[in-house]
């Protein structure tokens, strides 16, 4: 990718393979503000991928719920101010996400009514993506639920989840988050008070 098609798609530099991957191991921490993580991977040299991002992601499902009741979820993400779009499928396994770029939100949408797919829940975030080393972090603010940050990464390897677990738990601590900061809601069940 050229410089110019990445800021196209608002990205500050190359994904290379962060998001590369069947699974993704993460890890989510809610933090008192945002601030003091920033300051800390700036000083570890992270790289600044996404910054002042709005999120906006559409659940669907089928009428029936079936998707839901498989332990999977089906999502379009519309990304502001860049106008990028993912489709992502998440589960039946925690760790389980396959996602691609989407040209069309509006196109996306109709494709998934026309198969009989309603939009179940919506979501809008602030987020800011850095990389450092094999991880991708975000700070998120999901209003009314506060600030949290989430230490990710992706491989293609089932075996190694476990071993990523570790790592993922490891760079998080070096950040400054502790296990008792961790949250194993998703958004979406905060949303929902589960």
């Amino acid at each position: 990718m050229t410089g110019s098609d990445l800021a196209t798609k608002g990205m500050l530099c190359d994904p290379g393979d962060h998001f590369t991957g069947r699974f993704e191991v993460e890890r989510k921490y809610k933090v008192p503000d945002l601030s003091a993580i920033k300051a800390k991977l700036d000083a570890a040299g992270a790289k600044p991928f996404m910054k002042d991002n709005v999120e906006t992601d559409y659940f669907y499902d089928t009428p029936d719920g079936a998707l839901n009741a498989a332990g999977k979820q089906l999502v379009l993400r519309a990304m502001a101010p860049s106008g990028r779009v993912l489709w992502f499928v998440k589960g039946p396994s925690a760790d389980e996400c396959v996602s691609t770029d989407l040209p069309d939100l509006t196109a996306a949408q109709q494709l998934l009514a026309s198969l009989g797919y309603q939009e179940t829940d919506r979501l809008s975030k602030a987020r800011d993506v850095y990389f450092l080393k094999e991880f991708h972090l975000t700070l998120d603010i999901v209003k009314p639920f506060g600030s949290f940050v989430e230490v990710a990464v992706m491989t293609d390897d089932a075996d190694s989840l476990p071993n990523w677990a570790v790592k993922v738990e490891a760079m998080a601590e070096k950040l400054g988050l502790t296990p008792d900061m961790q949250v194993t809601q998703s958004y979406r069940q905060m949303m929902a008070g589960d």
